[in-house]
């Protein structure tokens, strides 16, 4: 298993001591480390101990005198030496630790050739006794970073109360006997790799396969649970020796649906995408209605849903209509229902009915309701008011949801002064959009980066490409005028005309008089 850091030392009493207490400090911290004593008393140098110097990502070499004087004799063989060029001929970022009063050579000659990059690789000077200052320097200089997280990172079996072997062993034993129980545990045992292979989790999805087989064949109700996990594998293509296949693992899920609430969402699933078989609307649409009148709300949602897919927006709210509770995400799609303005021909959108539904779900955090009705606040049309206040409100509720464009919105509405101007305000929450990908964000960023309450003309100029390579007009236009000036970046005249010209292009009429007058300075200038 492959180890952060590895720690190369000589068992010469000093670096063995002081390897033993570095490597226990280390993992104490959360480190993954490689630290094998026993290896250095090899015949000859063990292939699985390169393996660990080439997977590592810090390579900590402790230095002793005496290890220095033994590296600067050209021995034949030296483990160490072995160690310490295996890590150089793989890239590896070598921290040589100096113990015990140990110097590098002040001359790179007195090394051995093959070794006489060494003494121009930083070392960390410690005490034998060392203290934390020059700890911490050693370890703020690793590439291999603390984390609590993987403190547990090596541990393969820690609860005395399972022991792996020896349960595999005994489940395996009564399989071969016939206990359908025991076939269905080892085979998600093989499935889910807990099997132990030196301390390491080991997938069979052959063993997987064989028993899940036995078990989808045998009178148990376990059958259906294998029947499950062997369509996700035909599905996933994980069954050794086979094409993936999503014919046979729909077979699978046709045959456990009956019994399985998952196969029967998997069922679907599939009969809704085409997926292992033809697309049949009647089909499918028999399918939702079968289990309609249990008063489930998922399978009536779903039925709402395809009824609107394809644009049977009556026929959905019929559905609604016989729900007693509406949840959430029911009362968001009625409300879209009427925001769009499809339960009528032709639409026509009912915005108070909309807002009744649409609030309901956002009362209740409903994010993309949240979103929809702050922008009828926002933006109203027909019956419905104006109210900043609220589309503040709402907009705020699912920009810190998540909602990207609720992010540029309220940015824009803090720009812009709308309840109240926050510029720091408006920058936060353009950032947060601009991460997601919101390339008007971007372009907005670009002209507020450039005010004095919150001015940093390299991120202005960092905005504005982004919204420039997203094609964004406005963006264009002031990544030219950043260039032209030397605005958060080197000015460069010629990347700016051309940026000008494609702004001008996409509607930005005042870039051309920007072209102008750079066409006029290069007539003057001769540039």
């Amino acid at each position: 298993m492959s180890k952060d850091i590895f720690i190369s030392y000589r068992n010469d009493g000093c670096s063995n001591q002081f390897a033993h207490r570095l490597a226990s400090d280390l993992m104490e911290l959360g480190y993954s480390v490689y630290f094998n004593p026993n290896e250095q008393h090899s015949d000859c140098f063990p292939e699985r101990l390169k393996n660990a110097v080439r997977e590592c990502k810090d390579f900590i070499l402790v230095l002793s005198p005496a290890c220095i004087e033994r590296l600067m004799r050209d021995d034949d063989i030296d483990w160490v030496r072995e160690e310490i060029l295996t890590a150089k001929a793989n890239g590896k970022h070598i921290v040589p630790v100096l113990v015990d009063g140990a110097a590098m050579p002040s001359r790179p000659e007195d090394m051995p050739e093959s070794l006489s990059f060494l003494p121009y690789v930083d070392a960390v000077k410690l005490p034998d006794e060392y203290m934390n200052s020059p700890f911490t320097t050693l370890l703020v200089g690793l590439n291999s970073k603390q984390d609590g997280r993987d403190r547990y990172k090596d541990a393969f079996n820690s609860n005395p109360d399972y022991p792996v072997d020896q349960i595999f062993s005994q489940l395996s034993d009564q399989a071969k006997e016939g206990n359908v129980e025991a076939m269905y545990e080892l085979a998600m045992i093989h499935y889910y790799g807990v099997t132990s292979a030196d301390g390491q989790s080991s997938f069979d999805y052959e063993q997987a396969v064989y028993w899940l087989r036995l078990v989808s064949e045998a009178d148990h109700p376990l059958c259906h649970e294998a029947e499950n996990i062997l369509a996700r594998m035909y599905y996933n293509g994980t069954v050794p020796a086979e094409p993936q296949s999503y014919e046979k693992a729909m077979e699978y899920i046709e045959r456990a649906a009956p019994y399985s609430e998952y196969a029967k969402s998997q069922k679907a699933y599939h009969l809704r995408e085409g997926i292992g078989c033809k697309f049949d609307f009647n089909k499918y649409l028999d399918f939702l209605k079968e289990d309609f009148d249990t008063g489930d709300n998922m399978r009536a949602v779903g039925l709402a849903n395809f009824y609107i897919k394809y644009g049977k927006y009556d026929e959905a709210m019929a559905v609604y209509d016989s729900i007693e509770n509406l949840t959430p995400d029911i009362n968001y799609q009625i409300g879209m229902l009427y925001r769009n303005g499809v339960l009528s021909d032709p639409p026509n959108p009912d915005f108070m009915q909309a807002a009744y539904y649409l609030r309901n779900a956002a009362d209740e955090n409903h994010v993309n309701a949240a979103f929809e009705y702050g922008m009828l606040c926002f933006r109203p049309t027909g019956r419905f008011r104006k109210d900043f206040r609220s589309a503040e409100k709402y907009l705020k509720m699912a920009a810190d949801g998540g909602h990207a464009t609720a992010q540029y919105v309220l940015g824009f509405m803090y720009k812009s002064g709308h309840v109240t101007r926050d510029l720091p305000l408006a920058v936060e929450y353009f950032e947060k959009a601009k991460a997601q990908g919101n390339s008007f964000s971007a372009m907005e960023l670009a002209s507020l980066y450039q005010q004095p309450e919150v001015q940093n003309y390299q991120r202005a100029y960092e905005c504005a490409l982004m919204a420039a390579e997203h094609g964004v007009a406005e963006g264009e236009f002031l990544l030219a005028n950043l260039l032209f000036l030397g605005r958060g970046c080197e000015p460069d005249v010629n990347k700016a005309y051309e940026l000008f010209k494609k702004a001008y292009a996409h509607g930005i009429h005042y870039a051309s008089v920007m072209v102008a007058r750079i066409d006029k300075l290069k007539n003057e200038k001769h540039i």
